[in-house]
Formats: structure tokens, C-alpha cells, sequence
């Protein structure tokens, strides 16, 4: 009898459909059940291991529908015993706000002590789960404030990085300790990220949008052209990134795919219908490399529309695998790629009320950072000559300074669009316009001037981690560098090589916070609010979420 491995994770609501995604042992006829409504499909091996995305029909509007797996017929889900609520799909109800919380980085670990300690306690560990604080949180609310969209914004797993049970791998091709080496190296780790059973149970009923970052694969993946050609050198290199993207594919990209989208994209209806999609799978990864001659045109972003007609529209846009990396011309997101991103972050001729641009990459930093990422950029493209083009790669991989600043003209580019967006030049202009990031292991918020005539709010929201410690020495250096002497500091240095100003104004107007936590947007007509939480520990035992800061973003 087949039984369920990883799952149920609810992946997109879409109009009266649903997609859920599953992990299972053997293969088998997984059918979900929610009320009248059921999908059915058989399993896919990959690798010898089985896996099906399920479209659910026929749920009804404005509902919230307990839902339950079958496997075979013998039911997988809800778990025998278990403690938590029913899993549920909830259908957009346009009378109710529509709240989306979202975050980045967590590394795998257990969730109590010690792996729960400040790192900078005596016996340092990663902090509480925000992903568990939320799970937590949820089971003491009713289902109409939970959440309508869980948005991971990169480093869902980290692949460099494994701090619990790490993979032992020997012998001169292995990787570098305490990184994984290939595919079944990463569905480990998958199935403990995503198999703690509140976290497990939160996926299970609350739908997920998800980008990758660098540590999906490994730190500063696609860096430059530089970087391409030393890490295509590493003997473990080849099976790492293959083992990164088919796994991509198949526990984050393949459950992005809205239900109108999965008949039309031709990868995902193939291995849907295969009986074994390994070699299909593993025949694209050339395709998708960077460093190939002739890189694919995979399209890895996602576009959602959320709550009623003209609610809000989420884009979330890949900056790490879309990149143009030849010096001078250097874009965070190729020409194609982002010809795709602006055509979805227009509005339609009736206008939308919120415009939410994910980017796992902040695009406005605290201005001492971004000045030297400006600077380094300038280097790169010879400013300085041949010395300061290498200066500037010993810089970037040493600082991890490849955010949009370090890609100049698609910062310039990203303003630009959200000027016309927010001046009603593509059709009615959003009440706001977020730019919704992670990555740099602090929180924040910077609403800014793109130019005259713009009526809509345009801010940068960032949300990190949502488990990753962060040491006091660490923390000294970031709030340093959001200061105002960081600030002038970086200027001072960027008027070495690149003096000319920014056509954005920006300030951060909200922290940096730090500790782990995520953010939660709630919108409500015209009106924008963001919370901003920190997960702790409370005197019952509880992961919990503490209120960091609460703001109106509406004009």
C-alpha cells in the first residue's frame, strides 16, 4: 500500500479550481476530495520516487472546504491522530480582505532547543521557526483571517548550507562538507524543510507562490560571468546543479503552474502523463544553465491574480537564473525576461488596486550598500581598468553585493516601469505598488519617489529570514551600513567611479529588524496594511508571532 511521504501542499487557488501537490512512496491514484468538489491523477516517477500535482474542480465560491487524500483508495490524509485543524481550500470571497504573508531564508533544522536558541546564546542555534510561529498562530484563529497566499521569496532550502544530519560525501569529486551533492541529497532535505508536522500542516492549507535564490543551489549562484566559468571547474559542480533544478522543478515550479496554465505549458503536461519522467527532466538541465552556450528561455517567474476582479496582482520575478551576466551590459533580469514581468505587472484596462512585484533580490537597500554595489558595478565595466574589474569580482563574491544595484540599468529599468505603472500610463494606477523582497537577513521597509505625477504608493517591503541567526558582530555591520554615516560613507566611495545620482529617491522609513519573522499584507479595497512579526518563544512552550511594527502604506 502506497503511502504519503511529503504533503499535501496546496499550492494555487485559481476561480472554482485548486492544484495540490503530493509526495509518495510508491506509485498510486491519488484522488483529493473537498466536499463535492475531487481531482484525480496518477503518480510520476522520478528517480524512484513518485510524485502527482492534483487539480481539484467544482469548489464552490466563497467557501472554505475541508479536503482529504486518497490513496488507492485508502486515505493518506488527514494524518491518523493528528492534533491540528482540517486542511482546507478556500475559494477568493470578494467581500473578505485579501492578506498575504511572506518571507525568505530558512534553514532545515529541528524546532526546539537547541536549534531554537539565539545564535547569540552560549549554545547558539537559529532562532524559532517563523513558519512554525505562523502554523501556530493559525490554529487559534478562525479560517477567515488566515491568510489567502504563503509567498517564499527565495532560499527555500539550503543547499550549501545543511546544519542538521548533514549528507557525508567523500572522495576528491565530493562537495565542499555539509552540502549536498545531488537529487537524492535534495529530496532529503526537502522532506525535512517541508515534513515538521505544523510547518507540513500549514503548506497543507494555505496556498504557496515560490522563487528560488542563491542557496537553493549554492551561494552566489550566477554571480558573473567569472564566477560561472571557476565553479564550472568544481568536479561535484555538474551533478549539484542538476540535482538543484530537477528538484526545483518538480517540489516548487511544477505547483507555481496556475491550473489554467498547466495544459499549456508542454514540461508540465508531459511528465504529467509519463510513467517515468526521469530522463525527461534530467534532458532540460543543460537547457537551463547559465553556463551553457545556449541557455533556455524556461521561464521560472510566476503571476497570480488574488481575491476578487481588480484585487491585486502578484508577480514574482526570477533574478538568478534569467540573468545577463556580460560586463557593461549586466542585467539582474534579461531583456526577454523582464519583457514578461512588465507585460504582467500592467494593469488591465479596469486597473487593479495593488501591484505586489516579489523579487527574492531587494531592489532599494540601505543607502550606504547600495552606493558601493553602484561603485562595483562601474569597476566591473572597466571604469578603472583591468585592476578594478578584478577588484570588482573580488568584491562582489566577498560582500554579496549582486542585488539590483549591481546590475545598474535594471535598476534604472524596474524605476522606470513603476513610474509609468504608478503614473496610470499603462491603464488606471494601483492604489500601491510593493516591491516585495528578502535575502539580506534583515527586515525593512523604504517607500520611495519614482518620479512626478505618480499617484500610487510604491514601496520596497523586505522579510528575512524566516529562520536564520543572525550573530550580534553580523548585526553591528548591517545597522552600520543602514545608518547615515554608512550612507555617507557610501557615497564618498561611489563618487570614485560612478558619481552620477539615482532617478529614485529613497529612505528606509521602517527599521532594520532583526530576528526571525515575516510580514503580512492586508488589502482591503484601496487600503494597504503591513505587519511586520518576529517569531518567539512563549511561556507555554508555543512558537508565536510578536508584532514588530504595523503601518498604513495607503496614501
Amino acid at each position: 500500500m502506497a503511502t504519503l511521504v511529503l504533503g499535501p501542499l496546496l499550492r494555487c487557488v485559481e476561480g472554482d479550481t485548486a492544484t495540490v501537490w503530493v509526495e509518495v512512496d510508491g506509485p498510486a491514484e491519488v484522488v483529493v476530495e473537498a466536499g463535492p468538489a475531487t481531482g484525480r491523477s496518477r503518480t510520476t516517477a522520478v528517480d524512484g520516487r513518485h510524485y502527482a500535482l492534483v487539480v481539484v474542480t467544482g469548489l464552490a465560491p466563497a467557501s472554505a472546504s475541508p479536503y482529504r487524500v486518497t490513496l488507492d483508495g485508502d486515505e493518506a490524509w488527514p494524518a491518523a491522530g493528528s492534533e491540528l485543524p482540517p486542511s482546507v481550500i478556500r475559494t477568493a470571497d470578494p467581500d473578505r480582505p485579501v492578506r498575504i504573508t511572506f518571507g525568505s531564508c530558512r534553514i532545515e533544522a529541528p524546532l526546539g532547543a537547541p536549534w531554537d536558541h539565539s545564535p547569540d546564546d552560549p549554545e547558539p542555534g537559529h532562532g524559532v521557526d517563523a513558519l512554525d510561529a505562523l502554523a501556530e498562530e493559525l490554529r487559534a484563529t478562525d479560517v477567515e483571517v488566515w491568510p489567502d497566499l504563503l509567498a517564499l521569496v527565495g532560499d527555500q532550502v539550503y543547499a550549501d548550507l545543511v546544519v542538521h544530519d548533514p549528507p557525508v560525501h567523500e572522495g576528491p569529486d565530493a562537495p565542499p562538507p555539509g552540502s549536498l551533492a545531488d537529487l537524492s541529497d535534495y529530496v532529503r532535505l526537502y522532506q525535512r524543510t517541508w515534513g515538521h508536522p505544523t510547518v507540513r500542516w500549514l503548506l497543507s492549507t494555505i496556498p504557496t507562490a515560490m522563487v528560488f535564490d542563491d542557496h537553493d543551489v549554492v551561494d552566489d549562484w550566477n554571480l558573473s560571468a567569472r564566477w560561472l566559468e571557476e565553479i564550472g571547474r568544481e568536479p561535484w559542480w555538474d551533478d549539484r546543479i542538476a540535482g538543484g533544478f530537477v528538484s526545483y522543478w518538480l517540489y516548487q515550479h511544477w505547483g507555481n503552474l496556475a491550473p489554467s496554465e498547466l495544459a499549456g505549458d508542454e514540461l508540465a503536461r508531459a511528465v504529467a502523463e509519463a510513467d517515468d519522467a526521469t530522463d525527461l527532466l534530467f534532458g532540460r538541465v543543460d537547457g537551463w544553465r547559465l553556463d551553457r552556450p545556449d541557455p533556455t528561455t524556461q521561464r521560472w517567474s510566476v503571476a497570480r491574480d488574488l481575491g476578487g476582479t481588480g484585487t491585486a496582482r502578484l508577480v514574482l520575478a526570477d533574478t538568478r537564473n534569467r540573468r545577463h551576466l556580460v560586463e557593461g551590459e549586466r542585467a539582474v533580469v534579461g531583456e526577454e525576461e523582464m519583457a514578461w514581468v512588465a507585460d504582467r505587472a500592467r494593469v488591465d484596462r479596469d486597473g487593479i488596486d495593488h501591484l505586489l512585484l516579489g523579487s527574492s533580490l531587494p531592489w532599494l537597500l540601505p543607502k550606504g550598500v547600495h552606493h558601493l554595489e553602484r561603485w562595483g558595478e562601474a569597476l566591473g565595466a572597466g571604469r578603472w581598468g583591468r585592476p578594478g574589474r578584478r577588484f570588482a569580482e573580488r568584491f562582489r563574491a566577498g560582500n554579496d553585493t549582486e542585488h539590483w544595484p549591481s546590475f545598474g540599468r535594471s535598476f534604472d529599468d524596474l524605476g522606470a516601469l513603476l513610474r509609468s505603472i504608478g503614473a496610470g500610463e499603462q491603464g488606471p494606477a494601483p492604489a500601491t505598488a510593493l516591491v516585495l523582497s528578502g535575502d539580506v537577513h534583515f527586515s525593512y521597509l523604504a517607500p520611495a519617489d519614482v518620479g512626478p505625477g505618480v499617484s500610487a504608493r510604491v514601496v520596497q517591503l523586505v522579510s528575512s529570514p524566516f529562520r536564520h541567526g543572525v550573530p550580534k558582530s553580523l548585526r553591528r555591520k548591517l545597522q552600520l551600513a543602514a545608518s547615515r554615516v554608512g550612507a555617507w560613507g557610501g557615497r564618498l566611495v561611489r563618487l570614485t567611479a560612478a558619481p552620477g545620482r539615482d532617478p529614485v529617491r529613497w529612505s528606509l522609513t521602517g527599521g532594520p529588524w532583526f530576528g526571525n519573522g515575516l510580514a503580512a499584507l492586508e488589502l482591503d479595497g484601496r487600503r494597504c496594511t503591513v505587519t511586520f512579526s518576529r517569531s518567539v518563544r512563549a511561556a507555554d512552550g508555543r512558537a508565536r508571532l510578536e508584532t514588530v511594527h504595523r503601518e498604513d502604506l495607503t496614501n
